[in-house]
């Protein structure tokens, strides 16, 4: 699902599949099948081992089957993709193509190019298209955003829109949040945790991606983002949805505006925050003028850490006004906690105070993708 999400998205879910005992071998090639003298596959020889198998799977993706449209002469695009306008007419206009062979239907609302999204919904959604342009009613398809959702054990996997990484390829300019924490109110029985993050565009503020990952309740989430995108809706609006509120379905405050609200106020300028990737490659590099705060309780900080122990100072949020003196005014200062609230209110407090460079962690410890230390 490389091309679908977010590396902090994806690795979110590898770190799921992996506690269930998955064992996951990223960036490894397969180079043959060999099999033993019943005829069946024995072994997986890749780039780098030779793997015993009983039984091996192939995910690679589809392609469109379009030997009879190329025969009849009709336009294909250089993956075999039928080309079609937004009626689902082929280039002869008495013959029309839809669902997982054609292309250009599925023009992207963002991006304004030809994706091949292969989904039983966008078939559907061509065959009224289809029908109802044979009977005389030209309503033109719209396209679709490539909105995916899975189940793997128990978490979903959701995205719709732009990845970040797509955006910036696109030229866009973007804000990016991401966001940790429970689907539920904390004293509801069954709150599940889950993890997403928004692509705005900080030109036009308009929610351009999103991406989802955990055990909670995703799929509304990604509904109300696919909505939102669809109509080109602006963060601001987002943020002041009329959405459903009942302790047994959502906080008082649904995940996906309060997600929107950290958009807003990074948007204004109120806030800053850095993404794990970003706060990873920089102490990889060793990069030295950054120093993280954990705001969390002694307790918490028994359970797990951050790997980065040697250039981490530890003050509980309710003791950080009085502790300032023990920071560096001159380095980049990151606090965070297991989600990121205490972290953005620290970082509230240590802006105020002075302090020039402020990033509290995009999602905290939940949102972690990599591995974490738990104390012994």
């Amino acid at each position: 699902m490389g091309l679908l999400l977010d590396e902090e998205i994806g690795r979110l879910a590898m770190k799921h599949m992996a506690a269930k005992g998955v064992i996951l071998r990223m960036g490894e090639t397969v180079r043959a099948f060999e099999g033993h003298a019943q005829g069946r596959v024995a072994k997986v020889r890749t780039s780098r081992d030779v793997i015993d198998s009983d039984l091996c799977l192939l995910a690679v993706g589809v392609k469109p089957t379009s030997e009879l449209a190329v025969q009849a002469g009709l336009a294909v695009d250089p993956k075999g993709g039928i080309l079609i306008n937004p009626f689902c007419q082929t280039n002869d206009p008495d013959i029309y193509a839809g669902g997982d062979c054609v292309t250009n239907a599925c023009l992207h609302g963002l991006s304004g190019g030809g994706i091949f999204a292969p989904q039983g919904s966008t078939s559907n959604k061509h065959g009224r298209i289809i029908a109802n342009h044979i009977a005389g009613l030209a309503e033109p398809f719209p396209g679709v955003l490539g909105t995916v959702i899975c189940k793997v054990f128990e978490i979903t996997i959701a995205r719709t829109g732009l990845t970040e990484v797509q955006a910036r390829a696109l030229g866009y300019d973007v804000e990016t949040v991401l966001w940790a924490g429970a689907d539920l109110p904390h004293y509801y029985p069954g709150t599940k945790p889950f993890c997403m993050k928004l692509v705005v565009n900080r030109r036009t503020r308009q929610l351009i991606g999103f991406q989802a990952v955990g055990a909670g309740d995703v799929d509304k989430r990604l509904d109300v983002a696919a909505t939102a995108i669809s109509l080109q809706a602006t963060i601001d609006t987002i943020a002041h949805l009329d959405l459903g509120y009942a302790p047994p379905y959502s906080p008082p405050l649904d995940p996906i505006l309060t997600a929107a609200h950290i958009a807003q106020n990074k948007l204004d300028g109120i806030t800053k925050g850095i993404s794990p990737l970003e706060l990873r490659r920089r102490v990889e590099q060793g990069d030295r003028d950054i120093v993280l705060v954990d705001v969390r309780t002694p307790a918490e900080r028994e359970q797990v850490r951050l790997p980065f122990e040697d250039r981490t100072v530890h003050i509980p949020l309710g003791a950080l006004r009085e502790r300032l003196g023990e920071l560096p005014r001159e380095k980049q200062i990151v606090p965070f906690c297991k989600v990121s609230l205490r972290g953005y209110e620290a970082e509230r407090i240590l802006s105020g105070a002075g302090f020039p460079n402020v990033s509290f962690l995009d999602g905290g410890i939940a949102a972690w993708p990599f591995e974490l230390v738990t104390p012994k």
